[in-house]
């Protein structure tokens, strides 16, 4: 059966149908982008609160786990298993979320968990009896996790459905969105790191150092109830796209079936995601419970997990057309899609992760063995975040309006592959900066003062941890080009039914490294002080890390071809079985690796490097493109046209 439409639209849809079209708001196409616009809003605060519950929870972490007498080794290890886990449960989030419950749903549901976790985690750090370890962390690593999962692979694509992109309007739109997406999530970061972390470890106007955690933990469950009930009360002006159906079984059953049929390339895609989840969750638990052979099985399953991936989706990937079984639910075109954008998704990420790990749980660590007394009073060492947050927020929309044209106009073409590379450079260049600083801080002088955020007894130095705010900053302008690029691939290169499962696969990138960074801080040792450690030999290694990610992005990124999904293709049908696929338009260029800001010839190329322009001018330009033409309704996909639709209540 056909969707209804939109009143403008040429086609006619039959009573009764479940799903019907966004009514045009006045104004036509921009009166369209503006009522999105502000639907989008809710959309924004959701996100906003929870990063601002989740940094809270990540920026403090460390700090109270030495308070219940954890080592410095065991709190980084546990901080970091906390990261691994929230990135880690999206791939659940984004799955259920494809399937089963659509965006907004698995986005209320799982929120409504994060909410219970806060409130486990605030009553859990009251000072007395009340206080307990085993409750912090099953709010913390438990239930914050879970509703971590739900809201990150669905939230940022909730939003960018919103747009009507069969408009130059909404398109533009559409891609700022993911700009002021990234801009909040900042906000987010730069509240808490500015003021709740502080107030975490010293108490602040009317609240006693001992009740710290409980204030600002408390302060994030409500504003996460206050998000969360506008979020629902604004349900009826969002519009709602249906799920797909369950989609990873179609892309595991075209996987699975292939392997059988002797490709070893699935056989390689088959083999390395288990091990991959696997090593993760071995990391996690090595985060608990310290072994060799959870290390080695770790570092094995993640390592020889992702090279699987890599191999098995690059490059030439028609063995799933010709080996894969025929699924009713997902066409193989769809599931080569989503795999091809896979080496290039899994290789950026981990690239610039290795280095942004460093600031994430090591910059706050050698700042707290600094001197951060400011009239009298103590900061936490995780206030210096703040920095890479107003780089962020602020410098952003310089970055778009003047630097990046400026580069563009130099190089003859500024595209997601310079935007990429340029974001690993900055990064390596706030992680060599900040090995730097620690050999300072190492040979200056203690002062008499123990740090609020160290473990006990330990020192600050005299040198100034103001001078932290120059690798934060250097981070921050990293992540304005590396992140929202990112999250743009994830949502225009892959199918739109597996979008949500695509976002999820960034974050399992994250969850990856930072299952790596979780072993390499125990191979870095055991110090509570750092005056007794190398901690500049942790970034070094990190760096080297990134390095080899750096090559591998080199080496497979050149092969991936731009796809536009925003138009309906033509129909193929596929001998073999009878199955006929509706494909995206297949941009006729592919990135080359000529020059180094230049791999992409795009007649108009948009803020992220991906082109606004299509071959066809209208989806409905050629006879062979309309619906109406299917030959069976069944054959007609959802996710492959982009008609606005809204679930009928």
């Amino acid at each position: 059966m056909l969707p209804d439409v939109a009143p403008s639209s040429p086609f006619t849809a039959p009573e009764g149908g479940h799903y019907k079209a966004l009514p045009s708001a006045p104004g036509g196409d921009e009166g369209n982008a503006q009522a999105f616009k502000t639907a989008c809003v809710f959309i924004l605060i959701i996100e906003l609160v929870e990063r601002l519950c989740y940094y809270t929870f990540a920026g403090s972490q460390e700090f109270f786990l030495e308070q219940l007498g954890y080592s410095v080794q065991q709190s980084a290890g546990l901080n970091s298993a906390f990261s691994t886990l929230c990135l880690l449960w999206p791939l659940a989030g984004g799955y259920v979320a494809d399937a089963f419950w659509g965006r907004y749903k698995t986005i209320v549901r799982f929120a409504s968990v994060y909410l219970v976790g806060t409130l486990v985690c605030a009553l859990a750090v009251l000072p007395g009896d009340w206080r307990s370890g085993s409750a912090y962390l099953i709010g913390s690593m438990g239930l914050i996790a879970v509703g971590c999962g739900g809201i990150k692979p669905n939230i940022s694509n909730f939003g960018a459905d919103q747009y009507d992109i069969r408009t130059e309007a909404g398109k533009k739109a559409q891609e700022v969105f993911y700009t002021q997406f990234y801009v909040v999530i900042n906000i987010g970061a730069l509240a808490s790191y500015g003021g709740m972390t502080t107030l975490c470890s010293n108490g602040g106007p009317f609240v006693p150092k001992a009740f710290g955690y409980f204030a600002a933990y408390s302060m994030g469950a409500i504003a996460m109830a206050f998000a969360l009930l506008t979020f629902m009360c604004k349900s009826s002006t969002f519009l709602h796209k249906p799920p797909g159906g369950n989609l990873l079984r179609g892309v595991a059953k075209h996987l699975t079936s292939a392997a059988r049929r002797g490709s070893w390339r699935a056989t390689a895609v088959c083999i390395g995601v288990p091990s991959t989840i696997g090593g993760i969750l071995t990391s996690v638990v090595f985060s608990f419970f310290p072994s060799t052979p959870a290390l080695l099985i770790a570092l094995v399953g993640i390592a020889g997990g992702l090279t699987s991936i890599g191999w098995g989706c690059h490059g030439d990937l028609s063995w799933i057309t010709k080996l894969a079984i025929h699924d009713r639910g997902l066409g193989r075109h769809e599931t080569s899609d989503f795999l091809r954008v896979l080496p290039t998704m899994i290789s950026a990420s981990l690239a610039f992760n290795a280095l942004y790990n460093c600031s994430s749980f090591w910059f706050q660590q050698q700042a707290c063995q600094m001197n951060l007394v400011v009239s009298g009073f103590q900061l936490s060492g995780s206030f210096f975040n703040v920095a890479d947050c107003i780089a962020i927020v602020f410098l952003t929309p310089v970055i778009l309006k003047h630097v990046n044209p400026a580069l563009s106009r130099t190089f003859g073409g500024f595209s997601r592959h310079g935007k990429l590379m340029l974001g690993c450079a900055l990064a390596a260049v706030s992680v060599f900066w900040s090995a730097y600083l620690e050999v300072s801080r190492r040979a200056s002088p203690l002062l008499s003062e123990d740090s609020a955020c160290a473990p006990k007894g330990v020192k600050m130095s005299s040198f100034s941890a103001w001078w932290m705010v120059g690798p934060y900053a250097v981070m921050g302008l990293a992540e304005v080009y590396v992140n929202p690029t990112l999250y743009y691939l994830s949502y225009s290169q892959t199918p739109p039914r597996l979008r949500s499962t695509a976002q999820a696969v960034c974050l399992v990138m994250g969850a990856a490294s930072s299952g790596m960074f979780t072993l390499l801080t125990h191979l870095m040792g055991s110090a509570n002080n750092l005056n007794d450690s190398h901690l500049e030999y942790g970034y070094f290694a990190s760096a080297s890390l990134s390095l080899v990610f750096v090559l591998c992005y080199l080496s497979v990124q050149g092969s991936l071809k731009e796809k536009d999904f925003h138009m309906p293709g033509e129909h193929h049908r596929d001998e073999s079985d009878g199955e006929e696929e509706e494909r995206g338009t297949l941009k006729e260029v592919a990135y080359q690796r000529v020059g180094f800001f230049k791999d992409f010839a795009s007649p108009a190329p948009s803020m992220f490097g991906s082109p606004n322009a299509s071959p066809n001018a209208s989806p409905f330009a050629s006879p062979r493109a309309s619906p109406l033409n299917s030959p069976r309704d069944e054959d007609f996909d959802l996710g492959a046209a982009d008609f606005m639709l809204r679930t009928e209540d």
